[in-house]
């Protein structure tokens, strides 16, 4: 089939690369001038990391990822430890795929790589999409069209795809506002490769080490804040604005934090209610264009690259691609939708001022962490393998 992939972000890379090696003509329409795309840290687990060795990426994976040791939760201002739990080392034996924090970059360089024949077209701005009989029709300007089979909007919480289909849905903001920056690894060398979340009133500060030999640690400081409501990644603040933000949390928050140079990029947290229906016709959804969520689960990237394998695996069965779409989407709306949901609320369990909920809260981590496999436990149904195609 010729099929048409709109955004190439992480989502839509995995999914043309699966595409392409099964034999489909793919292209690729991305808004930005090429593949560097902005960004800095993402967590690769192994429901997510599952999928990119299916594709053969195991040992570019390997090469680029770092493996934390432990999942750890930390007081914001004294760095007393709350609750720990082993991690890299029992990924592969209790959920069957590593566990992985990958520099945004790199990943997405070593899934193009793999993306074959695809064709790749640039600075284009799809403005619609409409099915034209038995095709669909991508338009990016009025007299530059593209006919294929079928389209997928992987074009992100802003999709011009979902707005063609649906019109314009505003999204709802969590009243988070994020902030991310790196931290130069000869900064951060005295710290253990852990997966740190730092617990705060009002915010917390997600840690941890990203590119090949581990050359930056990946900052991400979270606070509530009503008063920013712009959603770009690419906006910049100075460096101060950070460091006042957090300037009451612990020695080492404002040590690394010091250790920040401009520009570091601040952008407001939104996701959307789920949608009923992804799609119509031969034109669906994938990812943040269906389904953006807040990243207190860091599951926005793994669960765009589940949705591009259900999707591919969709595709190959019998049937007319109306109701391969139509399966796909079945399979995982109510899996994303429980996701993006989980996600939101942590945004209060993270946030909780100092107090009786906090104490409970972190006498309830710590007793977890302690119990049996601890807290690796309550992300089995995460991150094990499963068939959507037969849930």
């Amino acid at each position: 089939m010729e099929i048409a992939i709109v955004g190439a972000g992480i989502g839509g890379l995995t999914l043309a690369a699966g595409l392409s090696s099964d034999g489909h003509d793919v292209t690729v329409f991305e808004r930005a001038g090429d593949l560097g795309e902005v960004g800095a840290g993402i967590q690769l687990s192994p429901n997510g990391t599952r999928v990119l060795l299916g594709l053969g990426l195991d040992a570019g994976l390997r090469t680029i990822g770092t493996a934390a040791q432990r999942s750890v939760f930390r007081r914001w201002n004294d760095d007393r430890e709350i609750a720990a739990s082993k991690l890299g080392e029992i990924a592969e034996s209790r959920w069957g795929a590593p566990f992985y924090s990958v520099y945004r970059p790199d990943i997405i360089q070593l899934l193009s790589s793999a993306c074959g024949q695809v064709d790749f077209f640039f600075d284009a701005q799809v403005v619609s999409v409409a099915e034209v009989g038995d095709q669909v029709a991508v338009q990016l300007t009025e007299s530059d069209e593209h006919l294929f089979d079928l389209v997928v909007g992987a074009d992100g919480i802003h999709s011009a795809v979902r707005s063609s289909l649906w019109g314009a849905q505003p999204a709802r903001f969590s009243g988070v506002v994020a902030y991310r920056a790196l931290v130069p690894f000869e900064f951060a060398s005295d710290l253990p490769v852990d997966f740190t979340v730092r617990l705060g009133p009002g915010g917390h500060v997600v840690s941890y080490f990203i590119g090949k030999d581990q050359r930056y640690l990946n900052l991400v400081a979270l606070a509530d804040d009503r008063s920013w409501e712009l959603e770009s990644w690419t906006e910049p603040v100075a460096a101060s604005v950070l460091q006042e933000q957090f300037s009451a949390w612990s020695p080492t928050v404002r040590r690394l934090l010091g250790a920040v140079e401009d520009s570091v990029f601040r952008w407001a947290l939104y996701d959307r209610e789920p949608l009923p229906t992804w799609g119509k016709g031969r034109v669906t959804l994938l990812g943040d264009a269906c389904h953006p969520m807040v990243p207190f689960m860091a599951q926005g990237a793994c669960q765009a690259i589940e949705d591009a394998d259900v999707l591919r695996r969709c595709l190959a069965r019998q049937g007319t691609i109306v109701d391969a779409l139509q399966r796909y989407e079945e399979a995982r709306r109510d899996r994303t939708a429980l996701v993006q949901t989980m996600s939101m609320a942590n945004a209060t369990t993270f946030h909780l001022p100092d107090g009786d909920l906090q104490r409970e809260r972190d006498e309830f981590l710590n007793l977890v962490a302690k119990t049996g496999p601890g807290l690796a436990a309550n992300f089995d149904w995460l991150y094990n393998p499963r068939d959507d195609l037969n849930a």
